[in-house]
């Protein structure tokens, strides 16, 4: 039996890290991050998550839709306590950590976010015609056992994927 590879666009292998950084380490005790340290996290979170499903629409743009929503979500209803700032601050930097792991290893961490861009994509897509009461109530089912696996992913990893 033979494996497949993937195989790697030119433009995309030319962007790879030749290798992997280390993993964040814990942010110190009197860490204040400011407006310029989010636009950096930001874009950064996106340049890497874009390279993790290697710029594929729609992949690209659901990645750059949930960031976003992510950031506007946190600027409506900021961290209050220093503590909840830098679980925040934490978690998204293992949340790029993950990302850059997806980005150099097509193994499960892309595979997880290449399925996640998929089910986002077709989730927002909609449907043009109406479907059965069996249908959707199973499809209610899928969408609940997804959002506790995704939870269950970021609770045990520290991670913020949406």
């Amino acid at each position: 039996m033979t494996a497949k590879f993937k195989t790697i666009p030119l433009n995309v292998a030319a962007t790879l890290p030749r290798t992997l950084g280390p993993p964040p380490k814990a942010l110190p005790s009197d860490f204040s991050p400011t407006a310029a340290d989010a636009r950096s996290l930001y874009r950064s979170l996106w340049r890497v998550g874009s390279l993790s499903i290697m710029y594929s629409n729609p992949g690209h743009k659901v990645i750059r839709e949930k960031i976003r929503e992510a950031f506007e979500e946190s600027r409506k209803n900021p961290a209050k306590t220093p503590q909840d700032i830098k679980e925040q601050w934490e978690r998204a930097f293992n949340t790029r950590f993950f990302f850059e792991i997806a980005s150099t290893r097509f193994g499960v961490e892309h595979r997880v976010i290449s399925n996640m861009c998929v089910v986002t994509a077709e989730k927002n897509k909609g449907t043009t015609r109406s479907l059965k009461p069996a249908v959707i109530q199973n499809q209610k089912e899928v969408e609940r056992e997804y959002t506790k696996v995704i939870h269950a992913l970021n609770e045990s990893m520290r991670l913020s994927l949406r």
